[in-house]
């Protein structure tokens, strides 16, 4: 029995080839879409599950509650915080901070190269985290002052074929460095991402780290604590809270915890963290609402046209019943049919699943992996999608050809029930809701990253080339500026302490007028040379720049947003002290010499906050102006007046454009996928469409024959064929216009700095979707109008 339903499957889709192509492909589409998604939904929420004690990891967070910022929640902790939890809770079984995370310049045999992320670390990490180690020491690598452990690529880019273990390399040419391990190259679902791991035991000569690491009055490290179960939260926020106030910590700093489990999609507003390539959890809930949304879109698309094309069959089930067919193996036959369909959509669907990810990887910077679909329970979620669209597809038509009483239907009585009319009309207004509402917002996510992108900042990052100067290397920064200034293709050159972009740091304030024991006010800090604002475009509001016409030691230069927090109408000549010894009554004060304009020294992911300048002739961060012509010559200038100035040391550039552009990838990731994702969805509504107007004309055949007939124009009978299907899209726009307004509202209000979403969009989708409409109909109703009526009147 069941062998002959499959052979009457196969033959009935042989049989309408061209709307079997379009069941198959449009369904397959569907699955192919919600099966990537599935796989990068995946992907985010395995980060940090490889390490063992995953569920019992907790990172701690600072919130800091000093007026001045707007972004409370920072990732870093005072430093004495976790070993002090670990000596005074029972719950704490090892606790291990990370300090830096920024490149090394490391040198063997006098051979210079940069280690992009290295740490400083307690020795108890591997105690914490599951980081393999494959070759040296596996207990005690970091128990030493000055020992080093590195990954797999860094040790091949080192040392080559060499063995690592127990040789010495040079950290800004003059630290010496001891290999005393090599790590198995980090996943890429971890959010610490390293090359090297530096103890964090200090040396003989470094007393002032050994203090550092004793304080309770600053915040620096990243703290994680492993615990003997997972964590209740509210209680060790309260214990940390007891253990900080007990040892004077500035009450401002409030310490809490955060799960690892919440670490990658559950930290959008934690500012100083070491969380690499950090995601949004909404960013999940919006792709699975769309791979939900796609699926239903292919599933309807199928059932439409299988309900459209039952009454085509109406004959054959009349003939069965006929013969003796009792309703239960009608109803199995066309189940069994419709899930035949899916199985080979699923099948060509995993296929394109394997060819199209690792594309995709590349287009988004992504790292899915299609093996999961091989894993048991991927399997068995394929399965039961399989069946279940399989067998609510074939439901509506199976039950009710398996009603028709076979005397009607032979007698060529049958016709479409009012009930299935009524039924396309709801899909078909489904299909087009979903597309519509996913195509305002690809709209409203395209306008908001538009948005990101040239909005004014305050400052020009266009044709600026960045370089970054480590150790020794900062000494000689003026030197560089000058001998680069040589050249007519650089227009200007400044220093920095850290390039745009890039989160400043932060101290404590003493405004004059304010009494220091009782003032709790932070603001953000910069470092900048007297050529930094003009080579930025930065403009003076009021006051002057940073000159070397005045001794700038004592002076400072705020934003307008400090100079409106302080509510000070005349800033200029204003006093600020801050804090220069062990206590905070041993103040330096600052005359206040410029203010200038409002710009985004971070990014616009979060409020613009008071930040003031000091000046300091040497920084890390170089930012050089050049001309837009002969850029390659100008950069190949700049690399060989970097190697000699700088001889022995590795010369590495970018644009700031294009660090910029990196700072949003992950946003414009997303809003690509969306783009895909949407463009595809539209693709399935379309087929759907073009099969179903084709069936329209051909049901009304006749009906058109006697229009003509009686004298109607082509014109008349395109419109009375694509009227019903524009009074249902203009449903459909409605529906989605109500729906992606609140949706994308939501999604709108993660970004401090977002645009307003106007009325253009929407009529923008509208008129997209009934132009597609009825570019997709009109084949059809052309077809349909231009026909002999002679053909279709003498036809029975």
């Amino acid at each position: 029995m069941l062998k002959s339903y499959f052979i009457s499957g196969l033959r009935n889709l042989l049989k309408q080839k061209g709307y079997s192509f379009i069941k198959i492909i449009g369904l397959a589409f569907g699955l192919a879409a919600s099966m990537v998604i599935y796989l990068y939904i995946v992907e985010d929420l395995s980060y940090d599950t490889f390490h063992t004690h995953y569920a019992r990891i907790v990172r701690v967070l600072t919130i800091d509650s000093a007026e001045g910022v707007s972004s409370k929640l920072v990732g870093v902790t005072q430093p004495r915080l976790a070993p002090a939890a670990e000596e005074e809770l029972p719950e704490v079984v090892k606790s291990v901070r990370f300090t830096g995370g920024g490149r090394y310049d490391l040198s063997y045999h006098d051979k210079p190269l940069k280690c992009e992320a290295a740490f400083r670390v307690d020795p108890s990490v591997f105690e914490v985290f599951d980081f393999p180690i494959v070759d040296g020491a596996t207990t005690g690598a970091l128990d030493k002052p000055g020992s080093i452990v590195i990954t797999q690529t860094l040790a091949k880019k080192i040392f080559g074929d060499e063995s690592p273990i127990g040789k010495t390399v040079k950290l800004n040419q003059n630290t010496d460095l001891n290999v005393t391990a090599v790590l198995a190259d980090l996943p890429k679902n971890s959010h610490l991402q390293f090359d090297l791991l530096h103890s964090l035991v200090p040396g003989q000569n470094e007393d002032g780290l050994r203090q550092a690491l004793d304080t309770w009055q600053g915040i620096f490290c990243f703290s994680y604590l492993l615990l003997d179960k997972p964590a209740n939260v509210a209680e060790l926020n309260t214990k940390l809270k007891a253990i900080s106030t007990k040892n004077n910590a500035y009450q401002f700093f409030t310490p809490v915890v955060q799960p690892l489990q919440d670490v990658h999609l559950q930290s959008k507003e934690i500012l100083f963290e070491t969380n690499a390539n950090k995601s949004d959890v909404l960013n999940v809930y919006v792709l699975s609402t769309i791979a939900v949304l796609i699926l239903i879109l292919a599933a309807v698309n199928f059932m439409n046209l299988v309900t459209a094309k039952s009454a085509g069959r109406a004959k054959e089930v009349g003939m069965r019943k006929v013969i003796g067919a009792v309703r239960q193996q009608l109803i199995a036959q066309h189940l069994i049919e419709s899930i035949l369909v899916t199985c080979m959509a699923a099948v060509i669907a995993v296929a394109a699943v394997l060819v199209v990810v690792p594309l995709l990887n590349n287009a988004y910077q992504r790292f899915a992996d299609v093996t999961v679909l091989l894993q048991p329970q991927s399997i068995l979620i394929l399965t039961a999608l399989v069946l279940s669209v399989g067998i609510l597809a074939g439901l509506y038509p199976a039950f009710i050809l398996s009603s028709f009483k076979p005397i009607l239907v032979l007698k060529g009585a049958f016709k479409n029930s009012e009930g299935g009319i009524r039924l396309r009309k709801v899909l078909v207004v489904l299909q087009f809701t979903i597309s519509i509402a996913l195509m305002v917002g690809t709209g409203i996510v395209y306008q908001q990253m538009r948005f990101i992108y040239t909005s004014d900042l305050g400052y020009s990052r266009e044709q600026v080339i960045t370089l970054q100067q480590n150790g020794q290397i900062v000494a000689n920064a003026s030197t560089l500026k000058n001998e680069l200034l040589s050249k007519p293709a650089v227009i200007s050159a400044g220093t920095s302490s850290a390039r745009m972009g890039q989160q400043l740091g932060r101290t404590n304030i003493f405004p004059e007028g304010s009494v220091s024991a009782e003032t709790n006010i932070i603001s953000s800090i910069m470092v900048a040379d007297e050529n930094f604002i003009p080579t930025m475009g930065i403009t003076i509001a009021d006051g002057r720049n940073f000159s070397l016409d005045y001794d700038d030691s004592l002076s400072m230069i705020i934003n307008e947003e400090m100079a409106r927090f302080l509510k000070w109408n005349d800033p200029v000549g204003r006093k600020i002290s801050l804090q220069s010894g062990a206590t905070v009554n041993d103040l330096t004060t600052y005359t206040v010499v410029g203010i200038v304009k409002d710009f985004h020294f971070a990014t616009i992911r979060h409020k613009l906050e008071p930040m003031f300048m000091l000046y300091n002739k040497d920084n890390a961060s170089m930012a050089v102006k050049v001309k837009a012509e002969n850029m390659k010559a100008t950069i190949a200038f700049i690399e060989e007046t970097w190697k000699k100035v700088n001889p022995g040391t590795t010369f590495e550039y970018a644009f700031l454009d294009e660090q910029f552009a990196n700072l949003y990838r992950n946003e414009q990731a997303f809003a690509n996928m969306f783009t895909h994702f949407t463009a595809l969805a539209i693709i399935i509504a379309g087929l759907g469409l073009f099969a179903l107007s084709a069936f329209t004309a051909e049901q009304r055949r006749k009906e058109i024959g006697i229009r003509k007939v009686l004298g109607a124009s082509n014109a008349s009978i395109f419109y009375k064929l694509s009227a019903e299907f524009v009074v249902l899209i203009a449903i459909s726009f409605i529906i989605a216009s109500m729906i992606s307004y609140f949706v994308m509202s939501q999604w709108l209000k993660d970004f401090q700095y977002s645009i307003s979403i106007g009325a253009g969009i929407f009529i923008l989708a509208g008129a997209s979707s009934i132009l597609i409409a009825l570019i997709t109909i009109s084949f059809q109703a052309v077809k349909a109008a231009l026909s002999n009526p002679v053909d279709a009147l003498r036809s029975e």
